[in-house]
């Protein structure tokens, strides 16, 4: 039997990461891994693709990729997508947990396409060569020479990772945008916890929100509310917030709403809770 609330235990720990150097610690750590995760698929994705191209270049009878372990080439694909797949969410989550707001999931994911990138241009410098640079050589029939598809490939190993670093570059850049965005929004919030005024809202419409995996299985994957609230001069006022928790919004339930009465228009000023006891980033 619990002698605690629940829901204030939850805040607390929410609260207590918040410039916690704990959590920032186990941020980084989680995020290291799960490059390092990214870094190790990019290695044997590079690997086969590395055989592949080495069929296309060398004819069934030139010079393939050989003495590679297939049990361990699986190994590393389960061990780096479980790596790169808890580490980099598990990093993010910490990161906003320290920082209280949003936005280092845009970080997570340019990390681990840049460790990716990087895999992938390592295991490139040690591709196959070609037995004759422009000819396909085959043991029966004279040389063919090769067409723009061979061509392409053959120099794989300077526009693939070019094309990895230039999307690592894009990610990176989006993830600048959010995180600008994301630090305006905490900005906004701490300012009315301390100045802004709190009302009671009601959940008017709400929409549950699913995914698939690969099994073909479907489940919950958010939903999105629309709240309904009368503001400080009386004014009844919409607002439509999604939440990656369904299982606490409830279609009429009351929820908490945090304004400025100063801007009564403006939708960035306005924060929804679906907890009573809400930390920080509980309010979206």
């Amino acid at each position: 039997m619990e002698t605690e609330d629940p829901s204030i235990r939850r805040r607390r720990l929410r609260d207590g990461r918040v410039g916690n150097p704990v959590a920032l610690g186990m941020g980084v750590i989680w995020l290291v891994l799960g490059t390092a995760g990214a870094f190790v698929l990019g290695l044997l994705v590079s690997l086969w693709f590395d055989a592949l191209r080495a069929i296309f270049l060398n004819a069934p009878s030139g010079t393939h990729v050989s003495g590679i372990s297939v049990p361990l080439v699986i190994a590393g694909v389960v061990t780096g997508t479980l790596l790169a797949g808890v580490g980099l969410p598990a990093g993010a989550r910490q990161l906003d947990g320290y920082r209280a707001t949003r936005g280092a999931g845009g970080w997570a994911l340019a990390i681990g396409v840049a460790g990716f990138s990087l895999g992938v241009a390592v295991a490139s410098r040690g591709w196959v060569a070609a037995d004759r640079v422009g000819w396909v050589v085959t043991d029966h029939e004279p040389p063919d020479p090769w067409g723009w598809g061979r061509w392409t490939l053959y120099h794989a190993d300077l526009w693939l990772p070019g094309l990895l670093v230039v999307l690592s570059l894009r990610l990176v850049w989006s993830a600048v945008q959010v995180q600008r965005r994301a630090a305006a929004s905490a900005a906004t919030r701490d300012r009315l916890l301390i100045k802004g005024l709190r009302t009671t809202g009601t959940i008017s419409e709400l929409r549950i929100h699913h995914s698939s995996d690969d099994s073909g299985g479907r489940h919950v994957a958010g939903a999105t509310a629309t709240v309904t609230y009368v503001d400080a001069a009386g004014t009844r006022r919409w607002v439509t917030r999604k939440y990656n928790d369904a299982s606490v919004i409830v279609q009429g339930g009351t929820v908490q709403v945090l304004h400025d009465p100063a801007c009564p228009d403006d939708d960035n000023s306005v924060f929804v809770s679906f907890l009573q006891e809400p930390a920080a980033l509980d309010w979206v």
